[in-house]
């Protein structure tokens, strides 16, 4: 192949893959706009925590089913079909909260709203892992991760405008999802290779990599739960303030998880990934038995102890899919991320739950701290005990750390074909 048809379908890559990034953009800004409205709408409707609680649930169980249905929707109508399908679905949901607040209403719409988000990221990246060459993939998989993260730090913001009230963000969010859907249509690129949807049963994981499933379970349940309540602590904190307040700790909280999340990562390669997972597990204990101990601070420093929770509890997920990584095969591989992704989902199912029960407590809001403490030590204390029970794989067998997040398991193949280009 000549140079400049080399340069050409290399530009028509990344310009199909920036079109893709973009549509994250709008994707997590509608979610992050969601992690802040529908609490604090739930909250002021005077609804009870373990209610408040169910209904974040319904997203992570609504995300399970979607990850595990959504690569055979992608191959039998293809990615730009599905994306808008899903698109177009999350979108009319987001619309109909506004509609009532109902519990039922409101369980139904977020449960499909997760599968639908699920859809979305498997068709994203899918496309992303299939489009960008093996020797470029690592760049761009972080650009990806920091454009998804400036998306959630962003969207909280767009209910914090003057004038607009939690009911408001559920239309900003709608519209939001609905730009997500342009990019995608625009693109050149006809069809991504179709997507295996492998999976690995969650007992065979437990087998392969205790420690990982562990933490993935535990990351799905500790930060759903909290960040589902966060919004509505925030508030309380700075009435004057309102949405602000939430909208100002969600962003410290995603920002700290992005300045950690590869300087973990490169540390883990060097040392048993075990023992970072642990270590940002005591971290985030830490912070979080500090909010336990102080029960009204002021909103800078509250701002300070979440981002500081955030920046460890965040971002061992990716350190755990690392982990697994390295007790399995280079082409299991895609499979272990998915069987991750599910255990990360079925978590994220119970955690809202739980920390609803715990919120509702003679401790209230701190209630919701000693979970996240409790439940950061114990992870630490499982970690120790694996490292006891097995050793750690040697250097020469240490998968290198890819920043893969809880969104779905297509950036896991790693592993590019040969005639990449001429499939472009």
């Amino acid at each position: 192949m000549s140079a400049p048809i080399r340069k050409g379908r290399s530009m028509l890559i990344y310009r199909n893959v920036a079109m893709v990034m973009v549509a994250t953009l709008f994707l997590q800004a509608a979610m992050g706009a969601l992690g802040v409205a529908l609490p604090l709408a739930m909250s002021g409707a005077g609804w009870g925590r373990p209610a408040i609680g169910a209904v974040i649930a319904a997203f992570g169980a609504g995300f399970a089913i979607g990850a595990w249905l959504s690569p055979g929707m992608i191959r039998s109508v293809g990615h730009i079909r599905a994306y808008a399908g899903y698109a177009g679905g999350a979108a009319a949901l987001t619309l109909l909260l506004a509609l009532g607040d109902h519990f039922i209403w409101w369980l139904i719409t977020r449960f499909g709203f997760g599968m639908c988000a699920a859809g979305l990221f498997a068709v994203a990246e899918s496309w992303i892992a299939d489009a960008t060459p093996s020797e470029r993939r690592g760049a761009v998989i972080s650009v990806y991760q920091i454009v998804g993260r400036a998306g959630l730090i962003a969207g909280p913001f767009l209910i914090a405008l003057p004038g607009f009230d939690a009911r408001d963000g559920f239309i900003m969010a709608g519209a939001a999802m609905a730009l997500a859907l342009t990019p995608i249509v625009f693109t050149r690129r006809a069809q991504p290779s179709l997507p295996s949807g492998e999976t690995v049963p969650v007992t065979r994981l437990f087998s392969i990599a205790p420690a990982a499933a562990a933490a993935a379970f535990t990351a799905g349940l500790l930060n759903s739960g909290v960040l589902g309540f966060m919004p509505i602590w925030a508030q309380s904190l700075d009435p004057e303030y309102g949405a602000g307040s939430a909208a100002l700790l969600m962003a410290v909280i995603y920002a700290g998880s992005m300045i950690t999340q590869w300087p973990a990562g490169m540390i883990s390669d060097q040392m048993d990934r075990r023992l970072v997972i642990a270590a940002l597990s005591i971290v985030g204990g830490l912070f979080a038995l500090i909010l336990v101990v102080m029960p009204s601070p002021s909103l800078g420093m509250a701002a300070l102890l979440v981002g500081l929770w955030g920046a460890a509890s965040l971002s061992y997920f990716a350190v755990a899919v690392a982990h697994a990584a390295d007790r399995s095969r280079v082409e299991e591989l895609p499979a272990i991320a998915s069987g991750m992704l599910l255990v990360w989902a079925i978590g994220s199912t119970l955690g809202p739950i739980v920390a609803g029960v715990a919120y509702s407590g003679p401790l209230g809001p701190r209630g919701l701290f000693l979970f996240a403490a409790i439940v950061s030590c114990i992870l630490a204390a499982g970690m120790f005990w694996r490292r006891r029970a097995r050793e750690a794989v040697s250097e020469d067998e240490r998968s290198h750390f890819v920043n893969l997040q809880a969104t779905s398991a297509e950036l896991a193949e790693i592993e590019a074909p040969e005639d990449e280009l001429d499939r472009v």
